[in-house]
């Protein structure tokens, strides 16, 4: 598994390898060439798309207006009533709840006689029925309002004499409740936003308004080097406020207000529906775009896990998961810390004073904290004042970061033996061995939360509901099913693995790493994977494509939602234009990823280090060059240059939905304190 240092990550070394239909020949183009040319809107729980069409601001709530508009009417006629009611109908009513004690009553009309002067509070008579005490504190509030109140203290119920300190609007007033008016308590609202990442969003939303991070809710991050359109939830805060904010807003517009009752939580969405501009194109011919677009719609693309899941550097996350599952603490924190390639001047600056020195206290000045793993490590290491402690050193950082680097190790696993089944079996129909979910429904609810569920969170023995339950296929029932059907475990203690030759598969694989899919507990709960299963085809959902050709390399080819909102014109199409473009829209799920959608389309490598190889537009290339069909073993670093994917900007894919995932590297925000201890194994 190991890669050499000199080696940036490629699609081969992580398992990505093959294609659904190689027989189609691939094309090179430029993605992401403009931020406009990668268009995103979240699909959302109801299964509808999210845009941006309008600033308006909400209606409230007719129906809820009329009912508390009777409220506060029934409350006014039972205020003026109770001001009619002598004090003797108060007092003989308050002596009825009190079960006509006497005793007790004396003492209340002597308090109030004194104004509290001779008697200071009546203590009543323990009442073990709920109803009666209720009846009690509703008797008191309404009929000696601002004069008497009820109240519990040490366990005793009690009447005193009322107070200016007292809350008389809380106690002795309907409290107008403005938000159930509205519709609730939650603002929703659509972010709409270009080239700037969700939570960098949220946060200048946060500093303008001076309001906590925790007022503000999404279901799912978004890319920074795209234009996305997603929904935001805002607790108390008002659409005249954020409507206000948009004359302020640099790449960022919020409108299409309304009021619900509940907040948004990371992966309340079904996915998200992108529009992707494949530019400058070099294909055999049109025909060849248009079979492989096709292919997409009608058979779909492998659900490799993207590059983005393992990094982009020399070093692998799913390295470090690898050595975390071994237990080797060492071996783990070397391999965050080492020098590696794709890396600007000053984290190389960084990595290198701490491979050469191994001073935490120095080293820990040059790593920006946004590099949340090696600034935790260094940070452990300068407090302790030496480097003995590795595996508290890995424990300093947060929980959610650790937890990535092993579930890239499944990740990789997965993904080398999906290209191995396929090279075993093809991608056409079930066999008999494989494996398919009991229950579907599950499944497709387990992927929206794959890693969270595939942790020992449940303890060693449950079963929680909501875990998929896996059969193998045999010969009386494999033609019950479809190649759609057929899913593939990630290495955990509870799944089970296909019965035939992909099963040993999986043992030979992980042996090399010295691990054991039959062996995945671990002491440290924290790193006893449980597993889950992952469906090893996907078909994307309206998958629909246009051909356009074009003049000025930079043009702008389709419109953004802001833009249709602004009423501007269609990007005017040249017939015989110079270059020639695909646009793609299709709609992913929230466990998929839209490069190997793209990948699958193209025939193209999507690392970054093969990218990096790559030149951006030629203007005197010729748009319809002739293009070799690429086959898996040809998509290595090597390839030539005119037979790939150029991805310009960051370079990274978007896997739909994005509940919370980020890359590794690049964790912001994170404190220098542990965030979560676990035990050592």
């Amino acid at each position: 598994m190991a890669t050499d240092n000199a080696t940036t990550m490629t699609e081969t070394i992580v398992g990505i390898q093959t294609f659904v239909d190689p027989s189609i020949p691939g094309f090179s183009a430029i993605i992401k060439q403009r931020y406009s040319d990668f268009i995103v809107n979240e699909v959302d729980q109801e299964n509808k798309t999210v845009r941006l069409t309008s600033y308006d601001l909400p209606v409230p709530d007719p129906e809820g207006i009329r009912l508390r508009e009777e409220q506060l009417q029934a409350k006014e006629e039972a205020e003026q009533a109770n001001r009619e009611m002598g004090d003797e109908a108060k007092l003989a009513e308050l002596a009825a709840v009190l079960d006509n004690d006497e005793e007790t009553m004396t003492q209340i009309k002597k308090m109030i006689d004194s104004y509290g002067n001779d008697v200071e509070f009546v203590n009543l008579k323990p009442q073990d029925d709920k109803a009666k005490r209720t009846m009690i504190h509703k008797v008191v509030k309404e009929r000696f309002s601002g004069r008497m109140v009820s109240e519990t203290s040490e366990g005793t119920m009690r009447l005193r004499m009322h107070k200016k300190k007292d809350d008389f609007d809380r106690r002795g007033k309907v409290k107008y409740d403005i938000w159930k008016d509205l519709g609730g308590e939650f603002c929703r609202f659509c972010l709409f936003k270009e080239n700037r990442e969700t939570m960098e969003a949220i946060n200048h939303l946060t500093s303008t308004l001076r309001v906590p991070g925790k007022v503000f809710t999404f279901a799912g991050t978004k890319d920074r080097r795209g234009i996305t359109s997603q929904w935001v939830t805002a607790h108390k805060v008002k659409a005249e406020r954020l409507l206000a904010l948009n004359k302020g807003l640099r790449n960022m517009s919020l409108g299409n207000f309304s009021y619900v009752a509940k907040s948004l939580k990371l992966g309340d969405l079904n996915g998200n529906r992108f529009m992707i501009t494949l530019r400058n194109v070099q294909v055999d011919s049109e025909d060849t775009l248009n079979r492989s677009m096709t292919s997409l719609r009608d058979k779909g693309f492998i659900n490799y896990f993207g590059m983005q899941r393992f990094g982009t550097g020399s070093v692998g996350t799913h390295e470090v998961g690898g050595a975390i599952l071994r237990g080797e603490w060492e071996a783990a924190v070397d391999l965050i810390m080492r020098p590696r390639l794709g890396e600007g001047p000053d984290l190389e600056k960084a990595r290198k004073h701490w491979a050469e020195h191994k001073d935490a206290k120095e080293a820990i000045k040059l790593f920006p904290k946004r590099w949340v793993a090696e600034y935790q490590i260094l940070w452990s290491f300068q407090k302790a004042g030496h480097q003995r402690q590795p595996f508290e050193a890995l424990n300093n950082i947060p929980r959610n970061l650790r937890l990535m680097y092993v579930h890239a190790y499944q990740s990789y696993i997965w993904n080398h033996m999906v290209t191995e089944r396929i090279a075993l079996y093809g991608a056409d129909k079930p066999v008999v061995g494989d494996l398919v979910a009991i229950d579907r429904n599950a499944l497709e609810a387990g992927d929206e939360n794959m890693d969270d569920n595939n942790n020992d969170n449940r303890g060693s023995s449950s079963k929680g509901d909501s875990h998929v339950r896996a059969k193998v296929l045999t010969e009386e029932d494999v033609d019950q099913y479809t190649i759609y059907d057929v899913i593939l475990p990630l290495p955990g203690f509870d799944v089970i693995y296909p019965a035939h030759a992909i099963g040993a598969k999986y043992r030979e694989l992980m042996a090399k790493d010295g691990l054991d899919p039959h062996s995945m507990k671990r002491g440290n709960k924290e790193y006893s994977l449980s597993g889950s299963y992952r469906s090893f085809l996907s078909k994307p959902e309206n998958v629909e494509w246009e051909i356009v050709r074009y003049d000025q390399a930079d043009i702008p080819l389709t419109l953004t939602d802001q833009e249709r909102m602004e009423g501007k014109p269609q990007p005017e199409r040249v017939p015989d234009g110079k270059y020639l473009a695909l646009i793609l829209n299709l709609t992913l799920k929230s466990s998929q990823y839209a490069t190997m959608a793209i990948r699958e389309v193209c025939k193209q490598d999507t690392s970054a280090g093969f990218q990096a190889t790559l030149n951006t537009v030629d203007s005197n290339a010729n748009s319809t060059a002739a293009s070799p069909a690429v086959t898996p073993a040809e998509i290595t670093v090597e390839t030539p240059a005119e037979t790939s994917i150029a991805m310009s900007g960051n370079g990274e894919g978007e896997e739909s939905g994005g509940a919370g995932k980020r890359s590794i590297e690049q964790v912001e925000g994170a404190a220098p304190e542990p965030e979560a201890k676990a035990s050592k194994d």
